[in-house]
């Protein structure tokens, strides 16, 4: 069984899932909970918050913040957190082709469709952020108002009127057609060269892969990552910077994306697909999700520790936003535990890395717990005083289910699931640590 069927009992179960995360949706928006009054005092606070705490930051942006956290701000920082996150699964699976294929790999080579299947989704989501940008750009970014950069008015911002020469519209929307134009173009080159290969594998072939690699690691570090992260998730909070962001970024994609490559293995295994894949295979997996959870914790301490240390408003502001028990100080440590030492213990040992069943639920929690990282990342500026919940549940079973059932689509179309062409399938083969 070399080409996958994406059967129907899968995509009831798909179906399913997305019901379920309808029903959850619903609930979200049902038991929000006294919108009105809550809409009140939200709105009637919201502009005084940061003023009150660290009145150097933004004294004159009171009252012309992000909307304040109604159920409908709710719904669309959700919305966009979702996508986002999608996007940089997605963007994650095209570093791991690259990285894998330039260090001349070959243990990988069995179950590189996977990530490329994953990959292919991110026409969807850049579409889907597209949206996001033309009907919601005001709503998410705050720098988008006009009326902060009327000099001697009592909404300028001297702060952001610094920073306009880089956050305006136009840097905006120039840097989305060039990351957009690129993932594009990376991910239709990965689909043709590794799919050509299957049918008609050549060392031009080969050796134009390892071209594409590089340039996708060049562009992906040095274009997409650094940009996307700076304008579609930093400037959410735009008196806030940090130079750690963009590696804690694709560190949380990294780590989710493997957990959920682990994920696809066992299903297709489960399924009959990949009879050559092993434990070896799945060991280097699990071993990848550890190593990264653990960059991952160091890059979030790193921009952590050196924020607290110097103490600077304008720094600061962001964790006090998060940390704060009164805000999502729960969600906060939370998100470290599950983050971290969850995974970090639960795939520490040798056979950990080699069990189904313990891989599974290490991908899980993993999965989930950067769900709450990316949340903390982009939903606190947008929601200050909560908006972590079945809305925010609902919508990750919804749009998890068509990711999943994207990429499985994606996969059907694939003739040689386990690349049995590839020059280096054998190494895949005998693959052993």
């Amino acid at each position: 069984m070399n080409t996958y069927v994406f059967d129907s009992g899968t995509k009831k179960n798909i179906f399913i899932a997305f019901g379920i995360g309808v029903l959850l949706l619903i609930l979200g928006v049902v038991f929000f909970g006294n919108s009105e009054s809550h809409n009140n005092h939200a709105t009637a606070t919201h502009g005084q918050v940061v003023e009150a705490k660290a009145p150097a930051v933004e004294p004159a942006a009171e009252g012309h913040g992000h909307a304040a956290p109604t159920l409908k701000m709710t719904v669309i920082a959700n919305i966009y957190n979702i996508f986002y996150f999608g996007f940089y699964i997605a963007l994650a699976a095209l570093f791991f082709l690259a990285a894998t294929n330039i260090a001349w790999g070959g243990w990988q080579i069995q179950i590189q469709k996977i990530p490329l299947a994953m990959a292919s989704t991110i026409v969807v989501f850049l579409v889907c952020l597209l949206v996001m940008f033309l009907f919601f750009n005001h709503d998410i970014f705050h720098w988008t108002h006009e009326e902060l950069y009327i000099k001697g008015s009592k909404t300028f911002d001297e702060t952001l009127n610094t920073k306009r020469d880089f956050l305006n519209m136009t840097t905006f929307w120039s840097f989305y057609v060039i990351i957009a134009g690129s993932c594009l173009a990376l991910t239709y080159k990965w689909w043709n060269t590794l799919t050509t290969m299957d049918s008609n594998p050549t060392r031009k072939l080969f050796s134009t892969s390892r071209v594409i690699a590089a340039t996708t690691i060049v562009l992906i570090s040095f274009v997409i990552n650094t940009f996307a992260t700076w304008l579609w998730s930093m400037s959410i909070q735009p008196h806030w910077y940090s130079t750690m962001f963009t590696w804690n970024t694709m560190a949380s994609a990294a780590v989710t994306m493997l957990s959920i490559v682990i994920l696809f293995i066992h299903y297709l295994k489960g399924k009959g697909y990949l009879p050559k894949v092993n434990d070896n295979h799945k060991h280097d997996v699990a071993k990848l999700m550890f190593a990264i959870s653990v960059f991952w914790c160091y890059t979030w301490f790193a921009q952590y520790m050196l924020i607290w240390y110097a103490n600077i408003p304008e720094e600061t502001e962001y964790f006090r936003l998060r940390r704060n028990v009164d805000n999502y100080g729960i969600l906060f440590h939370g998100a470290f535990f599950f983050n971290f030492v969850l995974p970090f213990f639960i795939l520490m040992t040798r056979n950990s890395k080699r069990s189904k069943n313990v891989t599974i639920v290490a991908a899980i929690i993993i999965i989930l717990g950067q769900f709450a990282a990316f949340f903390l990342m982009n939903c606190p500026a947008l929601l200050p005083k909560g908006g972590f919940g079945l809305i925010s549940f609902g919508l990750f079973l919804m749009i998890g289910s068509i990711f999943v059932y994207l990429t499985l689509a994606v996969l059907a179309k694939v003739k040689d699931l386990a690349s049995t062409t590839h020059p280096y399938v054998n190494e895949s083969y005998h693959h052993h640590i």
